[in-house]
């Protein structure tokens, strides 16, 4: 389910080892610029994998404040060959942005536990690390990259990494 990154740092701060157990095994963090433009200088550096190419729409659960996908497939999406990333509804990953295609690209997950990311030909394409990605050419994507599809960018977090950044920001 799609949350705010607030909600996350709280059940974190609450129930760490609950939390962790929970977590499915990748993650993806959406962030607005107007929550980077609002932040002290100091904290926008640490901040760095939070931010986006533009400020492409705001998200619907939030003005301003990050985003957590899951990267999960969803039970009613019967695309077989893994997790979708699109603009319409019957994506795993739903990025409602007039630059994402309905169906842009997917993310598989090897059996040694990496993921790969596909783009499905889609018209903006799909780019990990800066990249664009040849459409149906799966590449290899690892904790903290930084991916865009359309115009959308967001960062790829394995659960380790991601929680490795929510201890960050509660502080020592």
């Amino acid at each position: 389910m799609v949350e705010l990154l607030s909600l996350h740092i709280s059940r974190f701060q609450r129930e760490r080892a609950e939390y962790e157990r929970a977590l499915p095994p990748a993650l993806l963090v959406f962030s607005p610029m107007p929550a980077l433009a609002q932040m002290p200088a100091d904290e926008d550096e640490e901040l760095h994998h939070f931010r986006t190419l533009t400020n492409v729409s705001t998200p619907m659960l939030g003005v301003g404040e990050p985003i957590v996908f899951p990267v999960t497939k969803n039970q009613e999406n019967a695309f077989g060959r893994g997790i979708t990333v699109g603009r319409t509804g019957n994506n795993d990953v739903v990025l409602d942005d007039g630059t994402v295609s309905r169906f842009h690209a997917w993310f598989q997950r090897e059996p040694d536990g990496r993921f790969v990311l596909t783009d499905a030909g889609s018209k903006n394409g799909s780019f990990v690390g800066g990249v664009r990605l040849t459409p149906r050419r799966p590449s290899p994507v690892v904790d903290g990259t930084r991916l865009r599809f359309g115009q959308v960018e967001v960062t790829f977090y394995l659960a380790s990494g991601f929680t490795k950044v929510l201890a960050r920001r509660l502080g020592p």
